[in-house]
């Protein structure tokens, strides 16, 4: 049984490595190869965690640290996308009804 999927595409000079599931050793140790192994013309990594439903944080660390090692080495551009779960909604205002207004305005509501 899988618990995770790690996919690459690949375009001229730019690699997206996309991870599914639960990112645990077995995903990392996948991404690390995927990253060790690509084209030195690559100028850019992003890799998709958005479909990562579950991280060991050491996982996590030993992925941060390979694309750092890539960064350094071959002076390129590293982005990641986090997982749904850990990106932080739009703030949603509280609003009240039927709250009688203190701003010290008085409100008439006349009748005809």
């Amino acid at each position: 049984m899988e618990f995770c999927r790690v996919l690459v595409e690949a375009h001229a000079h730019c690699s997206t490595i996309y991870v599914a599931g639960i990112l645990a050793d077995g995903a990392a140790t996948r991404a690390e190869d995927v990253i060790r192994s690509l084209p030195d013309d690559t100028g850019v990594v992003r890799v998709d965690l958005r479909a990562v439903d579950l991280v060991d944080p050491g996982a996590f660390v030993r992925i941060a640290r390979a694309l750092n090692d890539w960064r350094d080495s071959r002076r390129g551009k590293v982005t990641i996308e986090f997982p749904y779960r850990s990106q932080r909604s739009e703030p949603r205002h509280l609003r009240l009804v039927d709250q009688p207004i203190t701003s010290g305005m008085a409100v008439s509501t006349a009748m005809s």
